[in-house]
């Protein structure tokens, strides 16, 4: 999904691929997560998954974890590259 805004409800829940403007999760999220300007998760919310987010905001008793990356750290920051020498 390639889309401005979503929004997980309560008692929602959504896996798969997404990318967005801004996520707003008060439910489950499992998944690709690229939220390019904000990500908010909620107290009830939790998110799992490969998360890339712009600004992102964590209430109390939201729970994200997985492989979590900033889009700005990644931009600043290519790839180290490393070659052996003879």
């Amino acid at each position: 999904m390639d889309s401005r805004v979503i929004r997980i409800a309560d008692k929602g829940s959504f896996s798969g691929k997404v990318s967005i403007d801004v996520a707003e999760i008060h439910g489950c999220f499992d998944g690709e997560l690229t939220a390019r300007s904000q990500l908010i998760i909620h107290a009830t919310g939790r998110v799992s998954g490969k998360i890339r987010y712009g600004k992102l905001v964590i209430a109390e008793g939201g729970e994200l974890c997985g492989d979590i990356n900033a889009l700005a750290a990644e931009r600043n920051h290519p790839p180290i590259l490393s070659a052996l020498t003879a």
